[in-house]
């Protein structure tokens, strides 16, 4: 009886160290879910954008979105994803934004959208850098766009790079705090591979920042939200948008809030201007 009883401790004790070992392995896809995906043609952003390809400094040349700003004053957004998708899905905010007159740069990862390369953190970011210099050299004013995945490359490339403003949709703390709430049984704290520590690193970034995201939100609870509010220590706004979860953000009241933000930066940037003449 009891040899049976170790026995079996041994077999779950088995089990689990080989759960955890697949975990491990396999927490790229988990992050990185849809990266294979083909680049989706998206007939009304070819209409409204060029077809562009940054240089990554690890010799990457990635396709991006890019629509000039339509002068010197206005800046120019760039929009980093979420991790299923491809850049097609953030074309709604960017037909948006170019409509109110400003400049747009829908940024694509390597190992997505059809680009070359497997994706990884110090990656993304790398691809963030390429398409920030790209935008960067071709308007005075940055405005950086991140969503679920795309925060933490946002967050990242607004702590190292000099911006005008930092909008981050439905945005966490850590990938790893939301693994370990998905993965509660494993120590996915020491597992992980790719971390995304936005906590850590808002408090560093001086442009004004804004979070915003659905109260509904069952991918990323919106106490991650309030968490970044809380840290962040210059300019900061917060908008929970009531009804709206992971995916239906920006259509269930973002909009509106985006664009009360960034009429904010724009007339102070012409205050500035007209203050300097």
């Amino acid at each position: 009886m009891i040899q049976a009883f170790w026995i079996l401790l041994a077999g779950i004790a088995l089990a689990y160290g080989f759960a955890v070992a697949a975990l491990y392995w396999m927490q790229g896809r988990l992050v990185y879910p849809l990266e294979n995906l083909s680049g989706i043609v998206d007939a009304a952003l070819d209409d409204h954008t060029e077809r562009i390809v940054v240089t990554t400094q690890d010799g990457l040349d990635l396709v991006a979105r890019y629509r000039a700003p339509p002068d010197d004053k206005a800046p120019t957004v760039l929009l980093f994803h979420g991790n299923g998708e491809d850049l097609t899905q953030r074309a709604h905010i960017a037909h948006e934004l170019i409509e109110a007159g400003f400049g747009v740069l829908l940024a694509e990862y390597r190992g997505y959208g059809g680009n070359p390369g497997k994706p990884h953190e110090a990656g993304l970011y790398a691809d963030a850098r390429a398409a920030y210099a790209y935008a960067a050299a071709r308007s005075q004013s940055i405005v950086l766009h991140g969503y679920s995945l795309g925060s933490g490359v946002a967050t990242q490339l607004a702590s190292e790079s000099r911006i005008d403003a930092l909008m981050l949709e439905a945005p966490f703390t850590s990938i790893v705090d939301v693994a370990a709430v998905r993965f509660k049984l494993f120590p996915v704290r020491y597992l992980a591979k790719d971390r995304y520590d936005n906590l850590s690193k808002i408090a560093s970034i001086s442009a004004p920042i804004f979070i915003y995201g659905g109260k509904r939100d069952l991918v990323i609870p919106p106490a991650h939200f309030q968490r970044l509010f809380d840290a962040a220590r210059g300019e900061k706004h917060l908008a929970l948008i009531e009804g709206a979860d992971h995916l239906d953000v920006w259509e269930k009241g973002g909009r509106a809030h985006v664009m009360q933000f960034l009429a904010t930066l724009d007339t102070r940037g012409k205050q500035k201007l007209h203050d300097a003449t």
